[in-house]
């Protein structure tokens, strides 16, 4: 409410000052036409300096290149957990447990130190076109033609048993942990280039699951059913001492 009034006091005042020199110069009308062109430039520019004194360096280069189609499948079917059934009903600890996990990923590098760590990461997922060769002929990759990465998970038709559908599918991955026994190594400088020209697709599905006499469904923390599909082109994680 407070904006609104500054907004409406402000809108009244650049009025008033109008018709008073629309008074001032008897004009009985005021047009204004007006074009603007408005050019920005914005020039930054950071120093920092780190004395440090490490113990060890953990020096790392990377090149990944990966071309076509990758797929990956997981499906369960048709799972009976015959439960002999009580008179008072069963417990949750009666009940099976299936995990049905597909993960499809081009490219992916994990690094883990625990002395400083210098990176420089290159990840490229694409398509083959078979026309321009490939990196074993020497000769220049078209990373324009479109790869695929495809997760499919499934879990279907079962009786009295949790379910856990995961399908994850990424075209590039880095992963740099660094866990370290001094302060003076708590620090990673990496340079990381990801390019993924690609249809990344990933599918979890969880169906006909029944649970029949069961007793407490509901009551915990961990759902009896999960079905989770992750999708992603590029991903980096980078953690010092356990921190982002």
């Amino acid at each position: 409410m407070k904006t609104q009034q500054k907004t409406a006091l402000s809108a009244a005042i650049a009025l008033t000052g109008l018709m008073s020199a629309s008074s001032a110069l008897a004009f009985d009308s005021v047009t204004w036409v007006w074009d603007a062109t408005v050019n920005s430039t914005v020039d930054t520019s950071a120093l920092s300096e780190i004395n440090v004194v490490p113990e060890g360096l953990n020096m790392t280069e990377n090149d990944q290149t990966t071309l076509g189609t990758i797929s990956a499948t997981s499906l369960v079917t048709a799972v009976d957990n015959t439960i002999i059934p009580l008179l008072d009903g069963n417990a949750v600890e009666d009940l099976a447990a299936i995990e049905s996990i597909a993960t499809a990923v081009g490219n992916n590098a994990t690094i883990e130190s625990d002395v400083s760590t210098q990176t420089d990461n290159s990840q490229v997922y694409a398509g083959l076109d078979a026309s321009v060769g490939t990196p074993l002929t020497g000769e220049p990759v078209d990373a324009t033609q479109p790869g695929s990465v495809t997760a499919t998970a499934s879990a279907l038709a079962i009786l009295n048993a949790t379910v856990d559908v995961d399908a994850t599918a990424v075209g590039n991955n880095m992963t740099v942990d660094l866990t370290t026994l001094s302060d003076n190594d708590a620090f990673a400088i990496t340079n990381n280039e990801q390019l993924s020209v690609a249809l990344v697709t990933s599918t979890a599905t969880a169906d006909g699951v029944l649970f029949n006499g069961i007793n407490g469904m509901g009551g915990g923390d961990t759902a009896a059913v999960s079905s989770t599909a992750t999708a992603v082109g590029n991903n980096l994680s980078v953690k010092v001492d356990g921190n982002f």
